[in-house]
């Protein structure tokens, strides 16, 4: 097995390459679940729909916890609940077109019901498929395609870049303790590496995202 000298969380999309991805997809709910992904900080298994997997030998049902009511407009904060060992927290909304997106899907949606009736493998290839439109690859060497937890890792390291607490990013994230945070972003990443050369030699043509590939973005 090839070994890295990067894990996984510092090799991460920098934000115009997660934005361009975004705007890839090729239906508006589409790139909701990716901005869930991103800008909720959110799991593969707190947006998706529900489904009933095998593991160790029996049925498990995962996904469908993600429902209209989960965001809380007047407040601006989203509910994400039975997350990683069944825990829900709660989060602000850190982007406004996000929100404006969410609001919109969610308008004609009942109480109750799933907000995104897709299962997780149909959101990795929703993933794949726009990332590849975007003609983005996945940062990490020993990844073929772009995965849907790479966005976690971006927003939790754009967060840390823009000067945001760790114990802000681990509440964001729902880590159980700020050792788990400190102990996966606390190091740099490929991208902060890049971004600490340019910053000493004045030379930005060194940091690497997607602005050759697709310069302008389309409107949101």
């Amino acid at each position: 097995m090839e070994s890295h000298q990067l894990k996984r969380s510092e090799a991460t999309l920098s934000q115009r390459e997660a934005l361009n991805v975004i705007h890839s997809t090729k239906t508006f709910r589409d790139r909701c679940i990716i901005e869930c992904l991103y800008f909720g900080g959110m799991r593969v298994q707190e947006v998706a729909g529900p489904e009933v997997l095998k593991r160790k030998g029996r049925l498990v049902e995962v996904g469908g916890h993600l429902f209209p009511e989960d965001f809380d407009f007047e407040r601006n904060v989203i509910h994400v609940r039975k997350s990683k060992f069944g825990k829900t927290r709660t989060v602000p909304f850190i982007d406004v077109n996000f929100r404006a997106d969410l609001r919109q899907l969610t308008r004609t949606l009942k109480r109750g019901e799933p907000v995104f009736d897709v299962k997780r493998r149909m959101i990795q290839l929703i993933v794949q498929r726009a990332a590849e439109a975007a003609g983005i690859t996945n940062p990490y060497s020993g990844a073929t395609h772009v995965h849907p937890h790479v966005f976690r890792h971006s927003i939790a390291r754009h967060l840390k870049s823009a000067g945001y607490a760790a114990e802000f990013i681990q509440k964001f994230l729902g880590h159980s303790s700020i050792t788990i945070t400190m102990d996966t972003y606390g190091t740099l990443s490929l991208g902060e590496m890049q971004q600490m050369i340019a910053q000493k030699t004045g030379d930005y043509t060194l940091v690497g995202d997607a602005k050759k590939i697709r310069g302008e973005l389309p409107p949101n």
